[in-house]
């Protein structure tokens, strides 16, 4: 007996072999049209790549690697443009394929040779991380298109994994020394791994990503399919059955003891039973066969019985021992002496249609699935990058306060300016993640609006300066002192959005105005911002809310940025409730309204922070701290950062020390890691939380950016929490703040006046 399952098998027809060539079809286009599209792209690359190299080397080496670069890039996408498109559009497939695998390869090859000109040009002087950067550029760059291509995607990856590989050995053979190896210093490497990382974690989610398309795409076509052959199915029913009314579903009939007085062909073709085979025989013994399970089940016999209708879903067997699903729908017809003389049941196989049921969930899992690997990616991201980058930016920061020539202040300068650079793309990534989610959150408090942006505005000033633009903030009279909203997420928006006129305006300056409206959408913030700049034209103005999207390709090549600023201011303010437009002609500058919600400031309750200090704290004397810190470099900058405080230190380096420490230290303040060896941040907090004795305020230091985290630190029983990578002046300034908290806390329990009568 064949089993019924093979009928489904994705391979088993020729209409289901067309859709698997023309999703090949599909994906191979997609792959050459996304190559040629891209070509511009990594054409600056190249072109920045050998400037670079051009100071390690000489004009004729870098001028080499250069066309080296351009051949084979120019011949995989004329390749891809004229031969795999003919060969995918009207000619054999697999033949497109295989030259695409082939200029792949080559492009590949020509990648590996154009930086070997500068690796070996330079000797034992090449710096092996610029060449691992080289070919991680080049990797990415082929990862972004493994799930349109994977086979010439491998290709690619190959010759860039192996590539640095055989360069240190060489260079180990010839020098015979692996000075290579051990010349990289602590900060390169891990760099390096952090890259490494990124690097599998994303091509992992995208070969999973590609698993789960192709799964989808041949459900789609298998539901398809399904639904084609139920409708030709419907239609031979139609042309075959010649009585009760043509019917499409089987119909017995049955006397009131439920023998079967009749059926039509379609009962024959559902169950294999013939008239002549089911005339007599009681239904439930026909249908259930030997077993005695499906037989126990008798909610239509009590139906019967009572001399009621049934509607409902039954399993029943054919004459094969096959299980079908069938819905019955089971109405009694009343004889003379009004009672039932016979029962109609009218029967819809739906087994087809559970098993379309349960593929859907099961698609709908791996759509899940996909989702949960993307936000575990995500906050994965967010701690291997942000950990390393506590250590760039620290040190850099520590070392900006020692004594430096002016070509040392411009180097620590430059170090500090890109780390905080890749801390914003880290961050509007993430931001651009959470509202897509829909897990954005906001937390508004009672601030100062004038305070709020003249802060931002002074962040965003040096910039201006070295623009020799001005700068500046008009506060209209009507606008109000205090507000209720989230202070953090509009210094974001208007960050994003002067940042943004600073960089594209070259002369003449940046005007902030702020101002109030009120109307029957209630009360509004009002901030207008307007430059000098190169403006937008008409068609474009739309455009520059999206995704990755600036005004023209040529703004990207000249001012750079990822184009997700104005995507997120915006999608930050339909959170808050607000809205931002945008005025402008092209060479005219451009104006952006916003229009920001805010409630009535609750004035009774003390704002944190709005009072401003100038220049770094001093902590008040006696504070004992423990830092629970797994890594080493962490550790030894919170150290320097407390350095010239009047703190008393203690450290763990992990969960299950943290709460020893905490016992014997007797600590004022603990600043808690959440991601340690042996136990969690988290579980530390819960055992100290529960042990007798005097307790400390806990803070994490958390890598971790989303709110669900930070709602777990609070969950557990810490008190705040600081996101990594932490600056010295935020950590002592919070402290500090802690420290006025306390004695304000001393001085009210000082000041309780007694209660009467009491003892």
């Amino acid at each position: 007996m064949t089993d019924i399952s093979t009928v489904f098998r994705p391979t088993a027809r020729p209409e289901e072999r067309a859709a698997d060539q023309r999703a090949r079809r599909k994906r191979l286009l997609a792959y050459a049209d996304e190559r040629v599209r891209r070509l511009p792209v990594r054409l600056l690359l190249y072109t920045l790549g050998c400037s670079i190299g051009y100071y390690a080397v000489d004009l004729i080496p870098a001028l080499l690697s250069y066309i080296i670069l351009l051949t084979g890039d120019a011949v995989d996408c004329l390749a891809l443009r004229t031969v795999v498109r003919r060969e995918a559009l009207v000619g054999s497939l697999n033949r497109g394929q295989r030259w695409a695998t082939i200029t792949s390869a080559l492009q590949g090859i020509t990648m590996v040779a154009g930086v070997s000109v500068y690796y070996f040009q330079l000797g034992e002087d090449a710096n092996i991380l610029f060449v691992i950067g080289a070919l991680g550029l080049g990797a990415v760059n082929a990862a972004i298109v493994l799930p349109k291509n994977p086979t010439a995607a491998f290709n690619r990856l190959t010759f860039y994994i192996l590539a640095p590989f055989l360069y240190v050995s060489l260079q180990s053979i010839w020098t015979k020394s692996w000075t290579p190896f051990v010349m990289m210093d602590v900060a390169g490497t891990m760099l390096v791994f952090c890259m490494l990382y990124m690097f599998l974690a994303f091509t992992k989610s995208g070969i999973n990503n590609f698993k789960i398309t192709q799964d989808l795409e041949r459900q789609k076509s298998e539901m398809k399919i399904m639904y084609a052959r139920m409708d030709r199915h419907q239609t031979e029913l139609q042309q075959l059955s010649l009585v009760a009314r043509h019917a499409n579903d089987s119909v017995i009939i049955t006397d009131r003891e439920r023998r079967i007085v009749w059926v039509n062909d379609a009962f024959t073709r559902i169950t294999g039973f013939t008239f002549a085979d089911a005339k007599g025989q009681i239904v439930a013994d026909l249908l259930t066969g030997a077993d005695q399970e499906l037989k126990a089940i008798n909610t239509i016999d009590l139906a019967v019985e009572a001399g009621q209708p049934f509607r409902g879903e039954v399993q029943n067997v054919t004459r094969d021992g096959n299980r079908i699903w069938l819905d019955v729908n089971l109405f009694p017809v009343d004889g003379p002496d009004g009672e039932p003389e016979y029962y109609v049941s009218i029967e819809r196989d739906v087994t087809e249609s559970r098993k379309l049921a349960e593929q859907m969930s099961k698609a709908r899992q791996a759509a899940e699935e996909g989702a949960r690997a993307k936000a575990e990616f995500l906050a994965n991201m967010s701690h291997e990058i942000r950990t390393p980058l506590t250590g760039v930016i620290g040190m850099a920061d520590l070392l900006s306060e020692t004594n430096l020539d002016e070509d040392q202040g411009r180097y620590t300068d430059t170090i500090r300016g890109s780390s905080q650079a890749l801390m914003a793309i880290i961050n509007d990534i993430l931001d651009l993640s959470k509202l897509d989610a829909g897990r954005m959150e906001l937390h508004p408090v009672s601030f100062s609006p004038r305070a709020c942006l003249q802060e931002t505005l002074d962040l965003l000033m040096p910039a201006a300066r070295s623009k020799g633009l001005e700068l500046s903030l008009r506060v209209d009279d009507l606008a109000p002192e205090f507000i209720k909203a989230d202070d953090g997420r509009l210094r974001q928006v208007v960050t994003n959005i002067v940042g943004n006129a600073i960089k594209f305006t070259e002369d003449g300056g940046v005007y902030i105005t702020l101002s109030h409206a009120e109307d029957s959408r209630g009360k509004r913030l009002i901030c207008e911002v307007t430059d000098t700049g190169i403006g937008i034209s008409k068609e474009n103005q739309e455009r520059i809310f999206d995704h990755f999207s600036q005004a023209e390709a040529a703004t990207t090549r000249k001012f750079g940025g990822t184009g997700l600023g104005l995507s997120i201011s915006k999608h930050i303010l339909d959170v808050m409730g607000g809205a931002i437009s945008v005025d402008s002609e092209v060479g005219q500058g451009a104006t952006f309204h916003l229009e920001i919600p805010y409630e009535e400031a609750d004035l009774r309750r003390e704002m944190t922070g709005s009072l401003g200090h100038e220049g770094p704290r001093k902590l008040l004397p006696g504070l004992r701290v423990v830092v629970a810190e797994d890594n080493k470099t962490n550790r030894f900058l919170l150290k320097k950062f407390f350095g010239d405080q009047p703190v008393e230190l203690a450290f763990a380096k992990d969960g299950v020390e943290a709460v020893e420490v905490v016992q014997t230290f007797a600590p004022d303040l603990v600043l808690m890691d959440m991601s340690m060896p042996r136990k969690s941040g988290l579980d530390a907090t819960r055992e100290i939380r529960e042990l007798p004795i005097d307790q400390p305020a806990i803070v994490a230091l958390t890598a971790h950016a989303f709110d669900e985290e930070m709602q777990a630190c609070l969950d557990a029983g810490m008190d705040d929490f600081l996101t990594k990578p932490i600056r010295k002046a935020v950590l002592i300034d919070w402290i500090a703040q802690f420290q006025d908290r306390r004695l304000v806390e001393a001085s009210d329990k000082a000041t309780v006046p007694p209660i009467e009568g009491a003892a």
